[in-house]
């Protein structure tokens, strides 16, 4: 069964909402940029292979696919400290989010953590990156000993405000001591200009046979496919990498890490009907088409069944 929110109109309402507050920090932020001082060019992350195919640009980035391990990235991004600065300032969150979509996100959350429990089913588990504390709260509920870092003072005073044990802004302030026997990151991957590295780090803070899950964007995903440079997933300045499955095997098995399951989540069948059917914004369409397209041609019942979703969820055992 899909875990799409039963309403996407509305989901994606709210979200558009969220992101109007922040147009104008957006185009004020790229405004300042330069395009010969303030970028760089990359090969790709996952294997290196500097001969990528240019894909299409978008909100000053360059996108390409490694057609050697299957990988979308950012070939011309933002260098890490407009990045970093990018962060620092930018005026929405995910925590208004989870205040306004809490069913959505307890049902993708339960999801992960099922996939989790299959290899890991208790001890301390680690969320790099985690918001308000809402999935630290439902993995508290199924029995986990649970921390999370979060560099956002916003959700970060949030989460604490609510009993969340936030021990730091980034891994680098975890104690020595503490060690974990689950990592997760949720949406965290694509954002990391050096995944490789950083996967390599969390075998440091894991207990031997320790599991890591993880939820990425892909770019294996329909609607990515169909709607390209139109699709939410290429923002072209935050999403600098976009693992498919081969490339995010490749990238933590370089890196001493198991593959051991894998699914795909969210159809994203709202926004794919649009498009195909010549909506403006596939996300927000204006009225219903009485002249609209039907979409039988594609069977979004078993999207996330043949790895089409929006994203992947997996884990993964440091040998």
């Amino acid at each position: 069964m899909t875990i799409e929110t039963s309403n996407q109109a509305g989901l994606h309402k709210n979200r558009q909402d969220q992101l109007d507050k922040s147009t104008l920090f957006i185009d004020s932020f790229l405004a300042s940029m330069s395009q010969e001082s303030d970028y760089q060019y990359n090969d790709c992350p996952t294997c290196g292979n500097k001969e990528a195919k240019k894909l299409f640009k978008k909100n000053g980035g360059e996108y390409g696919y490694c057609d050697f391990c299957d990988h979308i990235f950012l070939l011309k991004s933002l260098k890490p400290m407009h990045l970093i600065e990018f962060y620092k300032n930018y005026p929405t969150s995910s925590l208004d989010w989870h205040k306004n979509e809490s069913d959505f996100y307890k049902r993708i959350y339960n999801s992960g953590l099922d996939l989790l429990c299959e290899h890991q089913p208790a001890g301390n588990l680690l969320d790099i990156g985690c918001s308000s504390g809402y999935f630290l709260s439902i993995a508290s509920s199924r029995g986990y000993n649970t921390y999370g870092v979060e560099p956002n003072k916003l959700e970060s005073t949030h989460a604490k405000d609510n009993g969340v044990n936030i021990i730091g802004s980034t891994i680098d302030e975890i104690p020595e001591s503490l060690k974990f026997n689950a990592i997760t990151m949720w949406d965290v991957l694509e954002h990391i200009d050096s995944p490789s590295n950083f996967i390599g780090r969390l075998k440091s803070i894991l207990n031997p046979g320790g599991v890591v899950f993880i939820q990425v964007p892909t770019s294996e995903s329909l609607a990515a496919r169909i709607m390209r440079d139109k699709c939410n997933m290429f923002d072209g300045i935050e999403h600098l990498t976009l693992f498919s499955r081969k490339s995010l095997i490749r990238c933590f098995s370089n890196c001493g890490f198991e593959h051991l399951n894998a699914k795909s989540v969210i159809t994203d069948s709202f926004a794919i009907n649009n498009y195909l059917n010549y909506e403006i914004d596939p996300y927000l369409p204006s009225n219903p088409n009485p002249h609209g397209l039907e979409i039988n041609c594609i069977d979004f019942n078993n999207i996330e069944n043949s790895f089409l979703g929006y994203k992947i969820q997996a884990c993964f055992r440091v040998n």
